[in-house]
């Protein structure tokens, strides 16, 4: 049972991430506000280190990653380009950001939830990638 919480705690870190560095990247040529640039820029580099954590976690096992649901993903490019067409605006990329990192805490808070028997480190890791969305949330708000 183990081996299958952590498998699945570190396949949806895996995914998280992915779908946090996507967001990023979707929005970063759009903003004007140097220090909300620098603020994606800093979580964007923290995503990175994380993902080499996940995907090196997984490797270790014999695991494969897992990529977003197509669905979400396309879910989230849509809404940002939405966002973005109405209000192309650096307060609009900050609420979208403040909603982006939202839902990937309430998720991997589930999956943290929903793995109990979850070894330590990968648990270590869900938890860090929580803390780096509500980080990057919390810097967001100054630019609403």
């Amino acid at each position: 049972m183990q081996n299958e919480d952590t498998k699945g705690i570190l396949q949806e870190c895996d995914s998280g991430v992915k779908m946090g560095i996507d967001s990023i990247d979707e929005v970063i040529d759009r903003v004007g506000n140097p220090a909300l640039r620098q603020a994606l820029l800093h979580s964007r580099t923290e995503h990175v280190q994380l993902q080499n954590e996940i995907a090196t976690a997984l490797d270790a096992h014999g695991w494969s990653g897992k990529d977003p649901s197509p669905v979400a993903d396309v879910m989230s490019r849509l809404k940002i380009k939405t966002g973005l067409t109405m209000q192309p605006t650096d307060a609009k990329i900050a609420d979208l950001m403040i909603d982006g990192c939202d839902m990937g805490i309430k998720k991997l808070s589930q999956y943290v939830n929903r793995f109990p028997a979850s070894d330590s480190p990968a648990v270590h890791i869900a938890e860090r990638l929580i803390k780096s969305e509500q980080e990057l949330a919390d810097a967001m708000r100054v630019f609403l």
